[in-house]
């Protein structure tokens, strides 16, 4: 009995191994070819809407930029002690301001071409009455018929500034060089200020106020050259006889500019900076808001060109534009069962998006990463 046992007890087992090793093998099988199946089929055709650009468009851009540091302001020869000071930091001293009062006298700037020297008096000629001259034109006064010269003109204009300053002054209105205060350049704003009431006035080239680095330059240029000037050191120098520092920026002609479209308005730290007409740097009068935006003495700043959208202008799905290897452009319209090409023109592009004008209007449906037999413009 045991003997008729045993042969099926063998089979059993071979037949157990036989399933364990066929089971997986079916199984990959029937995957597979249930795989291919599946790859034979049709792909399905996505389309999407043509829509209007109602948003603006924006690209990032670089400004290398060129700074200056003024001198600081000197004191000219005092005596007496300081009883008002106008001078304060971030505050703009101009030609004709009052900087301080000083033994009675309102010490007034002027951003003439040289300081003073001397005082000056009836029949002087030379470098200080053209400066004297420069200074009182810069004040309202005419002096034309004086010619170079302190006559009639230059004392009647003398007396009447030391009438309005509380300067003493006989009827032969010399001029005393104490007056005035030469600044370095006009609309000078200090940082600091070390002249206070009460004190004795400082002895003459004392500096009384010191200012920081003054932008002079802001060229455009492609996002991406802000890291070649990274972290460069800026280079002071003087220049002749001109004793003002001054601090440049990197050299911008190792970096290609970037020009801003008709339309394109800069933007820098949400506020808008006009541009040069060359639209490539940025205009001479929107230099000092553009200098409290960035770090002063800075190599480079960030900036974005932003431009409206126009009346004509489409968004589309980014997916559905097509670009032949000669260049040209195109999204497929669904015409049907056919599929029209229309070339278009890229303006801009945003996250998933291209924004285009082309012979379409909002609504049309058109293909969106169409198969490769379908791209043709």
């Amino acid at each position: 009995m045991l003997r008729k046992r045993r042969p099926v007890r063998l089979a059993l087992a071979w037949l157990g191994v036989l399933m364990w090793v066929a089971a997986p093998l079916g199984a990959y099988w029937f995957l597979t070819e249930r795989a291919n199946d599946e790859s034979l089929e049709a792909p399905v055709a996505v389309d999407d809407v043509v829509r209007l650009n109602t948003g603006s468009t924006t690209r990032e851009v670089g400004l290398l930029l060129a700074w200056r540091v003024p001198g600081g302001l000197a004191a000219p020869e005092w005596a007496g002690v300081v009883q008002a000071v106008s001078l304060a930091p971030d505050k703009t001293v101009s030609s004709g301001d009052v900087v301080a009062k000083v033994a009675g006298v309102d010490r007034l700037a002027c951003a003439s071409s040289y300081p003073l020297a001397g005082p000056m008096g009836s029949g002087d000629k030379g470098q200080d009455v053209a400066t004297l001259h420069e200074c009182l034109t810069l004040f309202g006064y005419d002096l034309a018929r004086d010619n170079g010269v302190y006559g009639n003109a230059t004392r009647a204009a003398v007396a009447d500034l030391s009438a309005k300053t509380g300067a003493a002054s006989d009827k032969g209105a010399a001029f005393d060089p104490g007056w005035l205060v030469f600044l370095p350049e006009e609309a000078y704003r200090p940082q600091t200020v070390d002249l206070a009431v009460g004190t004795p006035a400082p002895a003459a080239g004392t500096v009384i106020a010191e200012t920081g680095p003054v932008l002079t330059g802001a060229m455009l240029a492609p996002a991406e050259s802000l890291e070649s000037v990274a972290g460069e050191e800026l280079t002071a120098y003087s220049g002749g006889s001109d004793e003002t520092g001054a601090v440049v920026g990197p050299d911008s002609s190792e970096v290609d500019g970037t020009v801003a479209g008709a339309e394109e308005r800069l933007q820098v730290r949400g506020v808008e900076i006009a541009l040069a007409e060359s639209r490539a740097e940025v205009a001479p009068e929107a230099l000092a808001t553009l200098g409290d935006l960035v770090e002063p003495g800075s190599a480079a700043a960030e900036g974005a060109l932003e431009r409206p959208a126009g009346a004509d202008e489409l968004m589309v799905a980014a997916a559905s534009v097509v670009t032949e290897p000669d260049g040209s452009v195109c999204v497929l319209r669904v015409n049907g069962d056919t599929l029209e090409p229309v070339p278009v023109e890229i303006l801009g592009s945003e996250i998933g998006s291209s924004i285009i004008k082309g012979q379409l209007k909002a609504g049309d449906q058109i293909r969106v990463a169409p198969a490769a037999r379908d791209r043709r413009c």
